[in-house]
């Protein structure tokens, strides 16, 4: 893995950041190396309300190792799909 444990965090952080509500938060709940392929991170958050309830969850974002790139599991399928990876 070229990321750590570290990186692979924060590209995560900034990308679900990025839209953010008043109305609701994003609590990271786990990283790890994906089991279905190493080549990804995969980052689960918890998706609370502005009082603190669960609303959503887990959120999953991938963060690809080679392209030092966070996405939505959507994003990561597509890709996928049109590298011919299938």
């Amino acid at each position: 893995m070229k990321l750590s444990r570290e990186q692979a965090e924060k590209l995560a952080l900034e990308y679900v950041n990025k839209d953010t509500n008043e109305n609701y938060k994003l609590i990271l709940i786990s990283i790890e190396i994906s089991k279905f392929s190493p080549k990804y991170w995969a980052v689960a958050f918890e998706v609370r309300t502005s009082e603190d309830h669960v609303l959503e969850g887990p959120l999953l974002i991938l963060v690809d190792d080679n392209l030092e790139k966070a996405m939505s599991l959507d994003e990561a399928v597509e890709a996928h799909l049109a590298n011919g990876d299938v």
